[in-house]
């Protein structure tokens, strides 16, 4: 598989965005004051994930040395949930660790399937911060949701 570092940038920079504009766009529609909160809060990392890519410049990627990611995997035994209008704050962190388990999985299996070192790197790296975002808002379910049941 061939691809450039900038073609990665720009595919990664357009799935932040969408994940932005998910997250932006249902939030007039749910009723939950927690979970209308939460899409906020989302939807603003998201944005920022974004603008941080665009300013990534691919000749530093050896300089970036991602630390280790505890994976919680509270994701992996959770079933999927949509958002809709009813959507709960559980619902919207179970929707977001889905998604981010979702986008992690996705670059760790394109970066074994190149063979450009600095392509994977940068696939690695994306891969991990996928696995930090996915850990963040699994440690929130763990402090929020379960300090419930």
């Amino acid at each position: 598989m061939n691809l450039t570092i900038n073609e990665i940038l720009k595919w990664a920079i357009a799935q932040e965005d969408h994940s932005y504009k998910v997250y932006n766009g249902i939030i007039d529609k749910i009723e939950d004051p927690g979970a209308k909160a939460m899409l906020s809060q989302l939807a603003e990392e998201e944005l920022g994930h974004k603008e941080s890519l665009e300013r990534l410049d691919p000749s530093k990627l050896k300089d970036v040395h991602p630390q280790k990611i505890q994976d919680l995997k509270i994701a992996e035994y959770l079933k999927d949930r949509a958002l809709t209008e009813v959507s709960t704050l559980q619902d919207v962190l179970v929707f977001a660790m889905k998604r981010e388990k979702e986008a992690h999985e996705f670059y760790t299996k394109l970066a074994t399937a190149v063979s450009d070192s600095e392509v994977k790197d940068l696939l690695e790296l994306l891969a991990k911060e996928e696995l930090r975002h996915k850990r963040d808002v699994e440690a929130l379910y763990d402090d929020v949701i379960y300090q419930e049941d």
